[in-house]
């Protein structure tokens, strides 16, 4: 059961001081049980105090050491989480980015929060489930001093009600298995209709579908998860009628195989209806641990697919201490790159690509959507693995020898860019130009940086994008990417980008390769670079090897 290995693998509780406390919660809650029989069945009105004291001091005893094993067992379930979560995201942090993309952003939040916090709860429900297992085993001793026989029968029902049940759960898990597949896809939608809401709004027919297909989605998760419960309410109800069968067959059967005395009887049924709690509470957990088990699966293969990817790499995730402040060439040598797609479909190819740039260069690089501009970007940064061909570092292979200290020439704007709201990444002395740059990007009336982060960034698209690049500049790296940066920009900006700002960054000494529509300013690169179908078709103004 990957829920039990999972855990397993992770506890780092004293199991032999847990066991001990959940033993004595065991025992004093069957000594209730006892206690309880004894007093209702006394003769002598004295020894109702002494019985009275005993209660108590079993009572305090079951509440401590129950408290402990639960209190202890929930702090240690979310350390438990809290490892697994953060194993999980420096597995993220040494992926690469293809392999992200594989995988699926849905399925990896899904795992990160959802399964997570599911294989949490039940952790809990364990502690207590342990608890009501251990109760059954004293409460089971007591059946037995009171009537060997009546262990008998008490054990052969639940014999058969357990082995009907577990026969009867395939049915639900692959029902809870359809269903969390289905609330995958619902997740993906989900952050679909949040991340393009402004598309979605603009077309009325394309709002509804999204719609449809969301609450198609939802409906088959739902019908899913109401087939498993269906299935759990039916074990449930067989279990009750079990009990049912199992107290008649106490008052009407066990007479008949043995000699019990009427007190005895009572004392029996009693502890068969003290059983029927913990009995019904272990079976009631049996889908709680069925989701969990779902869940722990879910997180394991993700993980799995991560370590595999840091594997597939393992030099791409060296120490970033050997970040590179220089360079003087970058050369890519015949670099390939093609996606995946499935059998039979016509797949696209960037490349055979020959380029070098020089340290200081601006570059320009044009081509229609669908060339392979943004392509070639990611490949030039490391973020993709030239699938043929090589990447040449002042004359050295770089890539994929050694990903991490190449990527720290590069700071970048990607047309799907994320601007964080804290500046992470950013050295404290070159904060103090913060200030310069938001008043030269003219944004300073309307965010500040303090305490190592932007005010708000709750800007317009052209000024986030402006934040973007200004935390791009204060990375002081030697190579800054800019993918259609100036395409959200009004005119006035965009003239002063292409005039100003480039220049301001030649003659801070930084390499410049933006990718860009507007012939206008095409002259104020040094070179510009044509792509159409993944390859260059012309190289204007440089050196194109």
């Amino acid at each position: 059961m990957e829920f039990l290995k999972l855990l397993q693998t992770e506890v780092s509780l004293d199991l032999r001081r847990m066991m001990a406390m959940s033993i004595i919660a065991g025992l004093s809650n069957a000594a209730v049980l006892a206690l309880i029989n004894i007093a209702a069945n006394r003769r002598d009105t004295a020894d109702g105090w002494r019985l009275a004291l005993m209660f108590v001091i079993v009572v305090a005893a079951y509440s401590v050491s129950q408290r402990f094993v639960m209190v202890r067992s929930a702090r240690e379930v979310e350390r438990i989480a809290h490892r697994i979560r953060g194993r999980l995201i420096e597995g993220l942090r040494r992926c690469e980015l293809r392999d992200v993309e594989r995988i699926g952003r849905a399925r990896i939040l899904t795992a990160m929060s959802t399964d997570i916090q599911t294989v949490a709860q039940s952790g809990n429900i364990l502690g207590l489930v342990g608890q009501l297992a251990v109760l059954l085993v004293f409460a089971a001793v007591y059946l037995f001093v009171l009537s060997p026989m009546a262990l008998v029968l008490f054990v052969a029902f639940m014999a058969v009600a357990v082995v009907l049940y577990y026969a009867r759960r395939s049915r639900s898990n692959k029902a809870m298995q359809d269903a969390a597949i289905a609330e995958i896809g619902l997740h993906e939608l989900l952050s679909g209709i949040l991340d393009g809401f402004k598309e979605a709004k603009l077309n009325r027919h394309r709002s509804e579908q999204l719609i449809t297909d969301i609450t198609a989605h939802s409906e088959q998760a739902a019908e899913a998860r109401s087939l498993a419960q269906a299935e759990f309410g039916r074990n449930f109800v067989f279990t009750q009628n079990v009990f049912f069968l199992l107290l008649a067959t106490m008052v009407f059967i066990l007479p008949t195989l043995s000699e019990v005395y009427s007190d005895t009887m009572v004392k029996t049924t009693t502890a068969v209806l003290f059983l029927f709690g913990p009995v019904s509470g272990v079976i009631a957990a049996m889908p709680v641990f069925a989701s969990a088990n779902i869940a722990a699966k879910s997180i394991m293969e993700l993980e799995r697919l991560l370590q595999q990817s840091s594997a597939q790499h393992p030099s791409a995730n060296s120490s970033a201490d050997a970040e590179r402040a220089s360079f003087r060439e970058i050369a890519l040598r015949g670099v390939r790159f093609r996606f995946e797609h499935a059998p039979g479909e016509q797949s696209f190819q960037v490349g055979p690509i020959d380029l070098v740039l020089k340290a200081g260069e601006t570059v320009i690089i044009s081509g229609g959507n669908g060339s392979g501009k943004s392509t070639l970007l990611r490949l030039l940064t490391a973020l993709y693995s030239p699938q043929a061909g090589e990447i040449l570092l002042d004359g050295r292979l770089s890539v994929p020898g050694d990903a991490d200290s190449y990527r720290s020439l590069f700071s970048a704007v990607f047309s799907d860019y994320h601007l964080f709201k804290r500046l992470y990444g950013i050295m404290p002395e070159a904060l103090e130009e913060a200030p310069d740059l938001l008043h030269r990007f003219e944004v300073d009336d309307k965010t500040s940086v303090v305490g190592g982060a932007f005010t708000t960034i709750d800007l317009s698209a052209g000024q986030r994008k402006r934040l973007a690049l200004i935390v791009a500049i204060l990375e002081t790296r030697p190579i800054c990417v800019l993918d259609e940066w100036a395409a959200d920009q009004d005119p006035i900006f965009r003239r002063k980008f292409y005039t100003e700002l480039l220049a301001m960054l030649k003659q801070r000494g930084v390499t410049v390769i933006a990718v860009s529509h507007d012939e206008r300013y095409f002259d104020c690169a040094d070179r510009r670079l044509h792509m159409e179908e993944g390859k260059f078709v012309s190289d204007q103004g440089g050196i194109h090897a």
